[in-house]
């Protein structure tokens, strides 16, 4: 499933020139994932946004419709032959159908799926719908305002003959009265919408009432105010007096096409306004506002549609040229140059919480973030220095760690520079610091570094540290932490993180930290919890936590993310940083926890980070080589169910669609469903599960599969369910599907029925005509009797035969297998362990074209050929089916489980060893296998038919990926996408 490009957006806090500007320039941002025509968009220019009550996204483009399932966006088509149009409006009524608005072929309805033009006259483009209370829409379009049904539109001459913009309607004072954006006249106001002939009120807003312009393209009541947007800006009427938002507030002069009333995160009014030209506009309630355009991360700084998601109420945007963008948690933002980093290449990042700056070490200097953007951090004589770390201390001097060593700074003057050459600092540069706090208000500054530790105390300037446990002279020290001693004494503990182990300093000095899950994890990074109460350490070896009394945990889960450069914990949760990635995990959880993680498709565009910051909020910054990543941790409150939606249900070879309770024939039961859950938001963390009530017990392993198929499913009733968990473990309302198959004709009640009544009528008569010779012909009768007797046993025995027996290759047949079955699994559950019965599923490649090209005699040829060939490799006790159609079935009794491969390649080689000769034809044929060795060596348990099901989709993935092969399935692996081993020609050759 294609989630679509991930294109990360950053919303910072732009300060406008007026007064009501965010007076601080906080850092702020939001992260977009962008769907463009790469995903399946027609076009990147969105004109309008919908979701409907089904959950469906719609977004209309320059070039069509598209319709996003959560997997995928798919073109709508439209009944109009060769002419292209452009879908500028969207509209769902309440009866359900979807309403359509085009530049070129007016508007349509559509119902069912089936489209419709709506009999709209004179009007060519179509801007925008309204539905009244009474069911009919409202149309506004270049030829004017138009009220329409299904069948019927007529011209509101109330508008006269300029044409119609915005529509807004609302009732005030249990009228409903309609707002039209025209044109050339501005905004009026109609009443009487629900009468024959709709007149004006007297209201309207132009441009010498202070509207920017006299083009009303949308309009929104947004807490209490009406907003207006123009051609050339956008106004707000409080009820009293209309207030322009344009340059004079350091706004741009755009056209405002979509406006979008919301809530922020702590539940106050926030307006949405899209600009075209300029961006992303955020009003708050108390009339503060920020600028989001592309130089923040928007994609297009024309946005030209805007939505409000129905489930989850995230923000969709659409823009002019680079499609859609969704406003998503729990992903990462990323800040290059364009917010004025020096360099993308980030080296090291800190949060300083005594003067609360976050600065951002890069290869090109240092910056930190001040009034809206970042700014260099040092003097411009300095401001190149690779800065790797940074302490603010008590005394107002800021220490900094960097390439060429040890700097002092107070203010923008420099007190103290050590370098390697005028000091005692052990390397070129300085790497790690952390700052130690002492009695009495008095602090040390520990420096790390790649050959030894070092110490400045204001009464003894800096010094080597010598002779401390668990270092080696000249050892590294890859991670230094500070935290405060238990008890509240105003001391801070120091945990150095060694070449041989982690040591750890108080007030009673240096001592080695033992415990036997730290043995073999050196080099490694840590983080302490507040008193020290728990050590979390990260390595290449996995995550571990220490705790105070020596217990030591382990999370397997975190070696996802390959060797571990990082860990933090922030709040509630612990954050691991590796070469692949991010993983939080529950602070408090146990060690099996599965965590979530964050790679490319959370917004991770340089997985592995280097280096990390936590600021006074809990949000988090990492140094990659493509920029600063950031994240917003979100707080997990329950989401409400996202819609689980079945896509599409086949059935039979020509896949045709499933009904509901529909009745299959038995020679076409195969069955194909396809479902996916409108979460829209980490879809790559969405988890299904399946259960068929009628052949499966309980339900699947939860996976990522987004659809099933089950092939030639037996005679039944039948019922789908379908489960969904969202990235937040979040249950869906399930699917329910039922269906049926029917039995073939001589498997029904009354077939059965007639043939024991034949069978008692050739009896019945028998017996008479014994009565009526009994005196004539006693001793005859009797021997006549006998063989008669023996005649209809065997044909009895004859007709068992045929029934289970395939006429045209002399192989059992499907129904033997529903006899037999049971005993082969029985059979094969009793064998040793080191033996499995093999069951092979095999389907002659290319079949249809035989039968198409060359005739059935030909195919029939080919079957019986296949057939004698499958029994030259069969050996006595192995059972060859013929399945049905092309496929055939062979279970292989006690076949070493390490030469199922080698048998494989040798069925594959017999079956092509040479050609068919069919009539005039020599056909090259081969074939494609499914097989699994059953039972399976470890669990999960399968029964046989499960087993065949597994096969069968082992079969279609060897057609898939090129046909001739062989694919066994690894059933230990579950019910997901299973590993197969792939017998080739190549392999065979």
């Amino acid at each position: 499933m294609r989630i679509g490009v991930a294109i990360v957006g950053v919303v910072f806090a732009a300060l406008a020139a007026s007064a009501s500007a965010q007076p601080d320039g906080a850092l702020e941002w939001r992260a977009f994932r962008s769907f463009t025509s790469a995903d399946g968009l027609p076009q990147n220019s969105v004109l309008a946004l919908l979701q409907d009550a089904d959950g469906y996204v719609y977004a209309g483009t320059n070039h069509g419709l598209a319709r996003y399932d959560g997997r995928s966006w798919q073109a709508v088509e439209l009944p109009t032959g060769e002419r292209a149009y452009a879908v500028g409006a969207l509209a769902q009524a309440r009866d359900g159908a979807l309403w359509i608005g085009t530049d070129a072929v007016g508007a349509w309805r559509v119902v069912g799926g089936v489209a419709s033009a709506v009999p709209l006259p004179g009007a060519e483009e179509i801007n925008a719908f309204w539905e009244a209370p009474d069911g009919r829409l409202w149309v506004a379009a270049s030829g004017g305002l138009f009220r329409c049904r299904a069948d019927h539109c007529e011209r509101i001459d109330a508008l006269a003959d300029a044409g119609a913009r915005g529509l807004y309607g609302e009732a005030v004072d249990g009228v409903w009265r309609l707002w039209v954006g025209t044109n050339l006249e501005g905004v009026i106001q109609i009443e009487g919408i629900d009468e024959a002939t709709p007149h004006r009120t007297g209201i309207a807003f132009d441009r010498a009432h202070g509207l920017p312009n006299n083009v009303g393209l949308s309009i929104l009541r947004h807490a209490g105010d009406l907003w207006i947007g123009s051609g050339r800006g956008l106004a707000r009427w409080d009820g009293h007096r209309l207030e322009s938002w344009t340059a004079t507030r350091g706004l741009p002069n755009a056209m405002v096409f979509a406006m979008q009333s919301d809530v922020d995160e702590q539940g106050r009014p926030v307006l949405y306004v899209g600009l075209r030209p300029g961006g992303l506009l955020e009003i708050r309630a108390d009339g503060v506002w920020r600028l989001v355009d592309s130089q923040h991360g928007l994609p297009s700084n024309a946005v030209a549609s805007l939505m409000r998601e129905r489930h989850r109420g995230a923000l969709w945007i659409g823009t002019m040229s680079a499609g859609v963008a969704r406003v998503e948690r729990h992903r990462w933002a990323l800040f290059d140059e364009r917010m004025g980093l020096p360099d993308r290449i980030v080296l090291g990042v800190g949060w300083s919480a005594p003067s609360r700056m976050l600065w951002v070490g890069t290869a090109s200097g240092a910056a930190r973030w001040s009034d809206g953007r970042f700014v260099p951090l040092l003097p411009p004589a300095r401001n190149t220095e690779l800065v790797y770390d940074l302490v603010d201390a008590p005394d107002g001097s800021r220490w900094i760690a960097h390439r060429a060593g040890l700097q002092r700074w107070r203010g923008d003057a420099l007190e103290l520079d050590f370098t390697v050459d005028n000091s005692a600092l052990p390397a070129v540069s300085a790497d790690r610091l952390a700052l130690r706090r002492l009695a009495g208000g008095d602090f040390e500054l520990y420096a790390a570094s790649g050959h030894g530790l070092a110490r400045w105390r204001a009464d003894d300037g800096l010094r080597r540290i010598e002779n401390v446990p668990g270092l080696v002279p000249g050892g590294a020290v890859p991670n230094l932490v500070a935290a405060p001693e238990p008890g509240g004494s105003g001391e801070d503990r120091l945990w150095a993180a060694t070449d041989t182990g982690l040591t750890r300093l108080d007030r009673d000095g240096w001592h080695v930290v033992s415990a036997p899950c730290l043995d073999g994890l050196a080099p490694f990074a840590l983080d302490v919890e507040d008193g020290g109460a728990r050590t979390w350490i990260a390595s290449r070896n996995g995550l571990r936590r220490l705790d105070a009394d020596g217990r030591c945990v382990a999370y397997p889960a975190a070696r996802a993310l390959g060797a571990l450069t990082r860990v933090r914990v922030v709040g509630d949760e612990v954050y691991v940083f590796g070469a692949r990635g991010v993983m939080s995990l529950r602070r408090d959880g146990d060690g099996d926890q599965a965590g979530r993680v964050y790679g490319p498709e959370a917004g991770l565009a340089s997985p592995e980070i280097g280096a990390v910051a936590v600021d006074d909020r809990g949000r988090v910054f990492g140094a990659t080589a493509a920029g600063l990543a950031a994240l917003r941790p979100q707080a997990d409150a329950p989401a409400p169910p996202a819609p689980l939606r079945l896509l599409d249900a086949r059935h039979g070879s020509a896949l045709r669609p499933l009904a509901v309770g529909a009745q299959l024939s038995p020679d076409d039961s195969s069955v194909r469903f396809d479902y996916g859950l409108f979460a829209f938001d980490r879809e790559y963390a969405t988890r299904y599960r399946v259960r068929l009530s009628g052949l499966d017990d309980a339900f699947g392993p939860w996976s990522a599969e987004t659809g099933v198929t089950y092939p030639r499913l037996p005679p039944g009733r039948y019922r789908l369910q379908v489960e969904a968990r969202d990235a937040d473990g979040v249950d869906a309302a399930p699917i329910d599907f039922a269906f049926g198959v029917d039995a073939h004709w001589w498997q029904r009640a009354w077939a059965l029925a007639a043939a024991a009544l034949l069978l008692l009528a050739i009896g019945l008569g028998i017996g008479r005509w014994r009565l009526r010779a009994a005196s004539r012909r006693a001793q005859a009768l009797e021997a006549e009797v006998a063989l008669r007797t023996g005649e209809l046993a065997a044909a009895n025995a004859r007709l068992e035969q045929a029934a289970v027996t395939d006429p045209l290759t002399g192989l059992k047949n499907r129904r033997y297998f529903a006899l037999a079955g049971h005993a082969e699994a029985e059979r094969a559950r009793r064998a040793s362990p080191a033996r499995a019965l093999l069951v092979v599923l095999l389907d002659v490649d290319h079949f249809k074209r035989i039968n198409d090209d060359c005739g059935h005699d030909a195919g029939d040829a080919v079957l019986v050929e296949i057939a004698r060939r499958l029994l030259r490799v069969a050996r006595a006790g192995d059972i060859v089916l013929r399945w049905g159609g092309e496929e055939f079935l062979l279970l292989l009794r006690d076949v070493e489980r390490d030469a199922a491969d080698a048998l494989l390649v040798r069925l594959l080689a017999e079956l092509s060893s040479a050609p068919v000769q069919a009539g005039t034809h020599r056909l090259v044929v081969t074939a494609s296998i499914g097989a699994i060795a059953f039972p399976p060596a470890e669990p999960p348990a399968l029964d046989l038919e499960h087993a065949i099901a597994r096969a069968d989709a082992a079969l279609y993935r060897a057609k898939r990926e090129g046909r001739d092969r062989a694919m066994r399935v690894d059933a230990r692996h579950g019910e997901g996408t299973p590993p197969c081993v792939c017998a080739t020609r190549a392999a065979r050759a």
